[in-house]
């Protein structure tokens, strides 16, 4: 849920109860006012029906409305103090049921008691209080829509740097040495991040320069010193003198010394892919690059007796850096090698934009997102050195592709999408 839309339901969750409690007491405020009205006009029809009475003019009965409601009878209960309560009369004008207000009182004089009784219908009292309740209900409505739509339009002009700020962000490469200027805004807490965040960038950007010089200039280094101790080692194993353990001494540390060339050389190759060092694209073809390889590890398969069926009866043709075309499909047809049984099966297929590498072998000892994790590796293997995926992975993510991984029917299924 974006900010705005939080901040918004969060001023609604506070000011609806708190609109809704003021509309609440400013009705029942102006229905207490009403009803002292209509008492107060009661109490005013009363003291002119005493006045009446004073002068003798009630007979018995004295009707004081024309609906004969309203009236003063003469009475022998003798009580005091004046009584209001409500009820429901039938108007015969208006042939319902109508609510009233009524008034009754006792009063005592020219030697008689009389009970005085008023009633003043409150149909108009009940109508006016009903249009409040709606005019209410409408001012509500009209409140929360302008506060929403008004809060909204400031929300999205005061948040405007900050947006802006974002999509630059997402802009930002740090391998491409993209250059992100965040513009200072006359918003206090903007404008710190803003600076905070070009120092951040100029920070992060220094520090990769130099993370990527050192790599560079380490793996070219230990080149030299690497290849002086393959070159020694292979005089030393031809000295006549040697004994048989001084000799698989010897093929120890050629073998370790070959693993390190080969590891710097993986290295190198992964520093010079995330530094965006491989620029030049072509149209390549997928079954071109396959049946090369394939070639090229014809005696590894017959070693390990690995049958192979190649089912590219469609051609894919992708854009990519021929050197690192070679290097994704050689390293998956390795891997698929590599971690085969003896006598086991590769089957190589194209679907829409999709090449798809399969091999027989055993289940993953490993979560299957680790599998393009350097170092990472399913079994220990010392032929391996943990890198090939991460290279194919490297590969694919630099240049906008993808790569999936499944196990069904006991093969592992690599899929990379160039669509």
């Amino acid at each position: 849920m974006k900010l705005i839309t939080k901040t918004i339901l969060y001023f609604l969750a506070v000011s609806i109860p708190l609109v809704a409690l003021c509309l609440f007491l400013g009705f029942h405020l102006v229905n207490k006012e009403l009803e002292d009205a209509t008492e107060e006009a009661l109490w005013k029809e009363k003291l002119n029906a005493e006045k009446l009475i004073e002068g003798g003019a009630v007979d018995f009965i004295l009707y004081l409305s024309t609906d004969s409601l309203s009236k003063v009878v003469e009475t022998t209960t003798v009580t005091t103090g004046d009584v209001y309560k409500d009820s429901v009369i039938y108007d015969r004008f208006e042939e319902e049921d109508l609510p009233y207000r009524i008034l009754e009182s006792n009063m005592s004089a020219n030697g008689k008691s009389y009970l005085i009784f008023i009633a003043r219908t409150t149909l108009e009292h009940d109508d006016l209080m009903e249009s409040l309740l709606k005019a209410f209900g409408l001012l509500l409505g009209f409140l929360l829509l302008t506060f929403f739509a008004l809060n909204w339009i400031l929300s999205k002009t005061l948040w405007k740097p900050f947006y802006k700020t974002l999509n630059e962000l997402k802009k930002y490469d740090l391998h491409a040495n993209t250059v992100v200027a965040l513009e200072s805004t006359s918003t206090k807490e903007f404008k710190q991040l803003n600076q905070s965040l070009n120092e951040m960038m100029e920070k992060i950007q220094s520090d990769f320069q130099q993370q990527k010089e050192f790599t560079e200039n380490a793996a070219h280094e230990m080149q030299t010193p690497l290849a002086v101790i393959k070159a020694n080692i292979g005089l030393l194993m031809q000295s006549p003198n040697l004994k048989q353990e001084e000799m698989e001494q010897l093929q120890s540390i050629d073998n370790t010394a070959r693993k390190m060339s080969s590891l710097n050389k993986a290295l190198i190759l992964l520093a010079k892919i995330e530094n965006n060092q491989f620029k030049e694209n072509v149209k390549l073809s997928a079954k071109e690059i396959v049946s090369k390889v394939l070639q090229h590890y014809e005696d590894a398969l017959s070693g390990k007796e690995i049958s192979v069926e190649n089912n590219i009866t469609t051609d894919i043709n992708f854009k990519l850096n021929p050197a690192l075309a070679d290097v994704l499909i050689t390293n998956l047809v390795q891997n698929a090698i590599r971690h085969n049984f003896k006598g086991g099966k590769i089957r190589i297929e194209t679907k829409v934009n999709s090449l798809i590498i399969s091999n027989t072998g055993e289940p993953l000892n490993i979560k299957a997102e680790d599998l393009f994790v350097r170092f990472k590796k399913n079994y220990a293997s010392k032929e391996s050195l943990g890198l090939g995926l991460s290279i194919v992975k490297s590969i694919v993510d630099s240049f906008d592709h993808t790569i999936g991984y499944t196990y069904e029917n006991n093969m592992h299924k690599f899929s990379v999408n160039f669509g």
